[in-house]
């Protein structure tokens, strides 16, 4: 880490060194503007660091099992039980995590960023305290890009329990795992467990998981999970964690389930509790997050906040996007903003989920006419083999103008598709769009085509 500079006075001060917070600092002090960052932990953030990348990596790393089971169907023979080694996993992505945190403090210290590693807390409208050295810096400005942190519910025996972001420390796990959760963060565990060979539980409130999508996702992600052997234990409520010998006991408003290792991925929430906002004057919302306008200013004109701690559209290119934008309104004026309603997001299970602009629960909570589309069939890639795993694919538009006003994309490949089709989107894609394309044959995305 850059030894801090003795200067205690910047145009610019970043609370933060997550995706949103390097981004801005780089392009900031490019145009030559003195620019802090000061982070209490690596630079990188939640992404690169417990989060997307090191995610990535080990779904790449469980996708293997299914791909050689799929090479055995077209006359592979792979003698023996194939094994994974975890221990070596984890050494591979702490080398990789390592190389792209020394990638990040190398673009800021080239671009003459200052950057501290310490804890910072407000300490007036327009200063910051370093809560180890005791120094006080000020700026004109001051952006938060403090990131999220994961919540554990406060329940007797919680300590027993790791969050989804200990999870990247685990040097070993045992065989049995129970993940408590039924959003993204805990079905992507749950699948890339399972196909790694552990014996995999999945405790959830309802009787459906990936609530904060279309149904239709996550249901199809529930039946592949069962066909993953994951077991489902639904409608449950954690209301306590016991220790038995080496095991743990999740005791449930139903009945107890026993297990080696709890994660709990109940969600996150905005990391602001340390940062004394009320000396700032910047107010929270509801949901404790942090309040911001369409230009990602707070309620104290010179203080701005990016990424999760304002709970907009929790995704890294998201926050990076609002990073860039803001940069361009500090230094030109000009007010670009995001429609979060046309950005494309991703779920790395087996098989993945694409997903880009409004679902089925979103068009009627907005009370918008809509007709669907959709279809599901076993992709040719499978032709040879038992195995289920069909791809669906959903389109949402409006009757009149068949403007599109959402596609669900589920199958092999599904986040590299979203991404192409998000071009489109920027571009209001319609029916006829898809009518006047020729499909690439033969290919499970060309049935998006030939769907209309």
């Amino acid at each position: 880490m850059k030894k801090p500079s003795v200067k205690n006075k910047f145009d610019y001060i970043v609370i933060g060194a997550g995706s949103a917070g390097v981004r801005f600092c780089r392009l900031m002090s490019s145009k030559g503007k003195s620019v802090c960052i000061i982070e209490k932990s690596r630079v990188g953030g939640t992404c690169v660091i417990r989060g997307c990348v090191p995610k990535k990596l080990y779904v790449y790393a469980s996708n293997f099992s299914d791909q050689m089971y799929d090479a055995e169907s077209f006359g592979w023979k792979i003698p023996g039980r194939a094994t994974h080694n975890w221990s070596k996993l984890v050494q591979s992505k702490n080398k990789e995590i390592k190389r792209l945190n020394e990638i990040y403090i190398r673009n800021l210290s080239k671009v003459g960023v200052t950057i501290i590693q310490e804890e910072a807390s407000f300490h007036s409208k327009n200063s910051i305290v370093l809560k180890q050295s005791g120094r006080i810096l000020q700026a004109k400005k001051i952006i938060i890009t403090t990131g999220s942190t994961p919540v554990i519910p406060n329940i007797p025996g919680k300590e027993l329990a790791i969050s989804s972001d200990q999870f990247f420390e685990m040097k070993q796990l045992p065989k049995n795992i129970s993940i408590v959760g039924s959003g993204y963060i805990a079905v992507e565990f749950a699948f890339l467990l399972a196909n790694l060979n552990y014996k995999v539980s999945l405790i959830i409130r309802k009787k459906t998981i990936l609530n904060e999508f279309d149904t239709d996702i996550g249901k199809k992600i529930l039946e592949s999970a069962i066909r993953k052997k994951i077991k489902i234990y639904d409608e449950r409520t954690v209301h306590a964690l016991s220790k038995k010998n080496k095991s743990i006991i999740i005791h449930t408003n139903k009945s107890t389930v026993v297990s080696q290792l709890v994660i709990f991925a109940t969600g996150r929430t905005p990391s602001i509790h340390s940062l004394d906002l009320e000396k700032a004057s910047v107010q929270l919302t509801k949901s404790h997050s942090i309040k911001v306008n369409a230009l990602s200013q707070t309620t104290n004109k010179n203080i701005f906040a990016l990424g999760d701690v304002t709970n907009r559209k929790n995704l890294t290119p998201v926050a990076i996007r609002e990073a860039v934008y803001l940069v361009d309104y500090l230094t030109t004026g000009r007010k670009k903003t995001l429609n979060y309603n046309r950005i494309a997001s991703a779920i790395f299970t087996q098989p993945e989920v694409g997903h880009i602009g409004l679902g089925e629960q979103d068009l009627q909570n907005k009370k918008i006419k809509y007709k669907v589309l959709q279809t599901e069939f076993r992709p040719m890639k499978y032709s040879f083999s038992k195995k289920i795993n069909p791809v669906f694919i959903k389109v949402l538009y409006q009757p009149q103008t068949e403007n599109i006003f959402g596609i669900i994309y589920i199958g092999e490949g599904a986040a590299e598709i979203i991404q192409s089709l998000a071009l489109a989107f920027a571009k209001k894609v319609t029916l006829q769009d898809l009518r006047n394309t020729v499909p690439v044959h033969p290919t499970s995305s060309e049935e998006l085509i030939t769907l209309v």
